[in-house]
């Protein structure tokens, strides 16, 4: 008998070995929070550049101490900013996750719920019928950090800017 194994980038799964696959789902947070929180940023850069206006006001060389904070402050709006603007337009992410009697592994990530269900599918029928093939393309996205802490390849975490 042959053995039938999926394949998704370099690893690989045996069919026999997969007792469920799933589809959960990671939502971006919620937009008036995200404003609320660029507000909160703002209102404090505000305090904290009025705090080191004063702390510069006896300096003497007076353009130069009013510069510093109007500098630091519009460096730091612009990059709350354009931290809010990337929150903002954080789109849905859908996992497929692959659980064996070992562990469950994200295998996939993508912005599209259809493409992870098809692959979910595929799977099934795979695993069902012993002459299934299936090749699929599917664009992985990847959020935040990566941590692998079980088996032989412990990587830990590792941080992706």
């Amino acid at each position: 008998m042959s053995r039938r194994v999926l394949w998704i980038g370099g690893d690989a799964y045996p069919l026999q070995h997969i007792a469920r696959a799933r589809q959960l789902v990671w939502w971006p947070p919620k937009r008036l929070r995200t404003v609320i929180r660029f507000v909160r940023q703002v209102i404090g850069l505000l305090f904290a550049a009025g705090f080191l206006g004063a702390l510069t006001k006896n300096a003497t060389d007076q353009s130069m101490a009013r510069a510093v904070p109007g500098v630091l402050l519009v460096a730091a709006l612009l990059f709350c900013l354009y931290r809010f603007v990337t929150r903002l337009r954080q789109r849905a992410v859908y996992k497929l996750v692959i659980e064996t009697s070992n562990s469950a592994t994200t295998a996939v990530v993508s912005h599209d719920a259809r493409q992870i269900g098809n692959l979910i599918q595929m799977i099934m029928e795979a695993i069902d019928n012993p002459q299934a093939e299936f090749a699929l393309q599917v664009e992985n996205v990847h959020i935040g950090d990566k941590i692998t802490q079980y088996g032989d390849h412990n990587t830990g975490k590792t941080v992706y800017s």
